[in-house]
């Protein structure tokens, strides 16, 4: 597969994923609130009702639990990262700082300086190739939590993609349309390392053009 930006890789997802108003944007909240109460269920059922679940449910349940937690890594990075980049635009600057407020920096491994709370040379160096938001170290991120926590589990490998696209579609539903080009660059990036090691399993990879 040719992989140029993650827009054009993955147009018909984002086109038919993203958000083109507030009330969709809230629905999708919803939607994300209802998989993090269905993994809290899981965790907390008695066995007998489990084995009334079935493992068929179990393992169903399980990686839809995998797939809404590989949706949250890659959404709270790509808005951030495009939240930053925002930050040093005039014309974005206002939006980038209502998406930064609602980050958890912590949750995605950044412990630094708040970036609402940086200079403009701190900020281009947070984005900048070595900094914790350039595009390889947070395509990095992306990728490998998907591909560490899913180990030779393919099946769980590609609901952890199927997260990762929706992550994105949903951090450009929130950002208003296409995130700039730092995070188009990332996106694509971190699709690649993940349906490359889809196909070392001897998988194939989301059809993304379906």
């Amino acid at each position: 597969m040719e992989v140029n930006t993650y827009s054009n890789v993955v147009s018909t997802t984002v086109s038919s994923t993203s958000v083109s108003n507030n009330t969709k944007a809230d629905e999708e909240s919803s939607s994300s609130s209802s998989s993090t109460t269905s993994s809290t269920d899981l965790s907390s059922m008695s066995i007998d009702e489990l084995k009334e679940l079935g493992g068929k449910g179990i393992t169903e349940t399980y990686l839809m639990q995998y797939m809404q937690i590989s949706f949250t890594s890659t959404y709270s990075n790509s808005s951030a990262q495009s939240g930053i980049e925002g930050l040093l635009n005039a014309d974005y600057s206002s939006k980038a700082a209502s998406i930064l407020s609602s980050i958890d920096f912590v949750a995605i491994g950044y412990t630094g300086t708040n970036p609402l709370n940086m200079s403009t040379d701190e900020l281009n160096a947070l984005l900048s190739e070595d900094g914790f938001f350039g595009v390889t170290n947070t395509a990095n991120r992306i990728a490998n939590f998907i591909i560490s926590a899913a180990g030779d589990d393919l099946n769980k490998l590609q609901e952890g993609l199927k997260g990762m696209q929706q992550g994105f579609a949903q951090a450009e539903a929130t950002w208003g349309g296409s995130l700039p080009d730092i995070s188009q660059q990332t996106m694509a990036l971190a699709l690649e390392l993940v349906t490359e090691r889809i196909n070392e399993l001897g998988g194939n990879s989301v059809d993304l053009e379906a």
